[in-house]
């Protein structure tokens, strides 16, 4: 049986990851890149997607910079803060990014929601984050910043 997604998010702690994030449009051709990019960052969360237009990061700033990912890329958007669900998260849970990120686009921010097994990723503005934090505060049982 499914698990209630709005109980659910009463049990999660989320964390803020420290290091600012841009979100990259990369072409096939340097694939090279985004695989460097998870080989080499540094920092505790890099994100790569590999679909029909190429790749997609979700990488470091400073990565960014070391791996002049800047001079290969389409396009990006950034500065970004990245925060993650820090709690065991069952998989049967119908709606759990809906119930976050419902009320976020109600305020007119965006939190756009990146997947894992075990944990759920949400990317969003630097220059939103405390009032992305507020309102997964009303949901979440703990939000931090590491």
């Amino acid at each position: 049986m499914p698990f209630d997604p709005v109980e659910t998010w009463r049990t999660m702690q989320v964390k803020v990851w420290p290091e600012e994030y841009f979100l990259v449009d990369l072409p096939f051709e340097h694939a090279d890149l985004a695989f460097a990019a998870l080989k080499e960052t540094e920092a505790r969360y890099c994100a790569v997607t590999r679909d029909q237009f190429g790749f997609s990061l979700v990488i470091d700033s400073e990565t960014w910079a070391r791996l002049g990912i800047g001079n290969k890329e389409r396009v990006h958007f950034g500065p970004l803060k990245v925060l993650s669900t820090d709690s065991e998260l069952p998989f049967d849970v119908p709606g759990f990014i809906r119930t976050a990120i419902e009320p976020v686009n109600a305020r007119g921010l965006k939190a756009a929601p990146i997947c894992g097994l075990r944990s759920d990723h949400f990317f969003t503005g630097a220059n939103t984050i405390d009032e992305v934090v507020e309102i997964f505060r009303s949901f979440a049982a703990e939000v931090r910043y590491d």
